[in-house]
């Protein structure tokens, strides 16, 4: 077998959006699911997908929506980025406030069925798309702006219900005698979209997925309120959802960092119940054994590489570094990640820049995986880490982080830590435990323990029972090499 020369292997692109319209066959055709979890969201045994940055959640979404597109008429996927939700926030203030916790779930509620209600009515297939009585409510909705609307759209609707909906006595319980018709508000239409939506009938599957929570700017308790009401909301219509007529579906896509500061005492009955948690984590056994390089190689080959291992045909066998440092190219790979897709890929993807164009398969040379190393750091991982810190930490001190903890070595102190950070802290009304929790949740510090320093993994925590605040701590070597900590 010829073969394909390193610098012809694809691995795909960092964001899962940007892969599957770019080479929507490569995204296919690479994509893995050691969780089962597609099956298990069309059998409506999960709704939640929680996970860090980077882990596969908007992967699924986008392979279901290409599974969509394939069969058209028998598998149907609508998004929805919620990426502008502190907007509606902001805009609406009193959105998020305890007295309003009612207002906002219904709100929710009226927002997600809407969705739903359209996702039915525009499938051809349904009961209902053919109803004269449906099509006409459908009609006023679309007309109200209701169905295109964010969610700020829907809330000031149901609190200050400023359109009236005319509805038949067949569609809504509660009729007048004399017209046999009713006119409710928004905040009535709860029970009718739901009844409309139980009730369909339709061969085709209907997925809903939120989606954007990673990206939205994130701070203000009035936040993490309309992100409960969210969670309340979308667990209730999950449960309804799987005694449908139909096999209709609601998927919320949840980072972990956020999932843990949302306020609701059944979110871990919830989290235990209906949610899957992405882990690559390969825990107690060996770096080769995790399930990335399984990923890295499927990917290459979907691209039309051909070869045997990708480790053992490209690279060489061991990385030397330092001060004559030896280490297993495998496990000096996987360690400069947090055990995630997206770092190991964009770790790869930066190697195969920085070799020159080849025309036959080579060995790559120590110099080279380095320089790629270097500019994997640099580049991806430095900003990555920006990007775990932005909306929750305050704006000054996630642009300040990486340049003072560039003045720190790599081992280093909780007094080393407090002396290089007290003055931005103080600055800006936030705490050093705050910054420690969020370092160390996106995987850019670890606690060392006594005599195993040499078996640290880093990875995103999805708890912060790990970590010991009072320290001592270690930089993820990635993130060392970013910002030039001393070693």
């Amino acid at each position: 077998m010829n073969l394909t020369p390193f610098k012809s292997l694809k691995f795909g692109e960092a964001a899962a959006e940007d892969e599957a319209e770019k080479n929507p066959k490569l995204f296919k055709k690479s994509f893995m699911d050691p969780w089962g979890v597609v099956d298990q969201v069309q059998d409506g045994e999960v709704f939640l997908l929680i996970g860090p940055k980077g882990v596969g959640k908007s992967t699924v979404v986008e392979y279901l929506k290409i599974k969509g597109q394939e069969e058209q008429a028998g598998f149907r996927v609508d998004s929805c980025d919620l990426g502008s939700l502190h907007q509606s926030v902001a805009a609406e203030k009193k959105i998020g406030e305890e007295s309003e916790n009612g207002r906002t779930e219904l709100a929710w509620t009226v927002f997600l069925w809407l969705k739903l209600f359209e996702s039915v009515m525009n499938d051809l297939g349904s009961d209902i798309s053919r109803d004269p009585d449906y099509v006409d409510l459908h009609n006023k909705l679309k007309r109200s702006g209701l169905v295109d609307g964010e969610f700020r759209t829907v809330i000031r609707e149901v609190r200050k219900r400023t359109h009236k909906f005319t509805l038949p006595k067949r569609i809504y319980e509660f009729q007048r005698e004399d017209t046999g018709s009713i006119e409710i508000h928004a905040n009535q239409l709860a029970s009718v979209l739901e009844n409309a939506v139980i009730e369909a009938e339709t061969e085709a599957t209907h997925v809903l997925a939120l989606d954007g929570l990673d990206s939205a700017i994130i701070g203000s308790e009035s936040y993490w309120n309309v992100l409960s009401n969210l969670l309340r909301a979308a667990y209730s219509m999950h449960r309804k959802l799987r005694r449908a007529r139909s096999r209709i579906r609601i998927l919320l896509l949840c980072r972990s960092d956020i999932f843990m500061k949302i306020n609701l005492p059944d979110s871990n009955k919830i989290r235990q119940g209906w949610a899957i948690e992405f882990t690559w984590e390969y825990g107690n056994n060996e770096a080769e054994s995790s399930y990335l390089w399984d990923l890295v190689e499927k990917k290459a080959r979907a691209g039309g590489g051909k070869f045997d291992n990708i480790l053992l045909d490209y690279l060489p066998p061991e990385m030397i570094y330092g001060k004559n440092v030896h280490r297993p190219m495998h496990s000096y790979l996987m360690n400069l990640t947090r055990q995630t897709p997206r770092d190991i890929l964009m770790l790869f993807r930066n190697i195969s820049k920085s070799v020159p164009f080849q025309e036959n398969h080579r060995t790559l040379s120590v110099k080279e995986v380095r320089a790629g190393v270097n500019n994997y750091c640099k580049s991806y991982f430095a900003n990555e880490i920006l990007n775990e810190l932005a909306g929750l930490t305050p704006h000054s001190v996630a642009s300040a982080t990486l340049g003072i903890l560039g003045s720190l070595d790599r081992r280093f102190q909780r007094s080393d830590f407090e002396k290089a950070f007290s003055e931005i802290i103080e600055k800006n009304n936030f705490t050093i435990d705050q910054l420690l929790h969020q370092l160390f949740l996106a995987g850019a510090i670890a606690n060392i323990k006594r005599g195993r320093e040499e078996y640290i993994q880093f990875y995103h925590r999805r708890n912060l029972n790990e970590l010991n605040a009072s320290g001592p701590f270690l930089l993820h070597p990635a993130l060392a090499l970013a910002v030039n900590a001393k070693f």
